[in-house]
């Protein structure tokens, strides 16, 4: 069979290392634009949007999901 557990154990494994280096090498070209080249500024600029932008999806989405679920308390009562 395909999808037995010693085989998942190995394939995790593989899946969390893939990811570490990943984050790894994708920290390493950030930190390295931000740094050496002259774009510093402007990488700042945008992971502080991308930041705020992240924060305020996620105050919306916790006033939509309270709204709704009020809504249905209220027609469920």
């Amino acid at each position: 069979m395909f999808w037995n557990g010693k085989d998942m154990k190995g394939t995790e494994k593989f899946k969390g290392m893939a990811m570490v280096l990943i984050a790894i090498a994708l920290f390493s070209v950030y930190a390295y634009l931000l740094f050496a080249t002259g774009l510093g500024i402007l990488i700042l600029k945008l992971t502080i949007a991308v930041i705020v932008g992240v924060i305020c999806f996620v105050v919306g989405w916790i006033g939509i999901t309270l709204a709704i679920n009020e809504k249905e308390q209220e027609e469920g009562a």
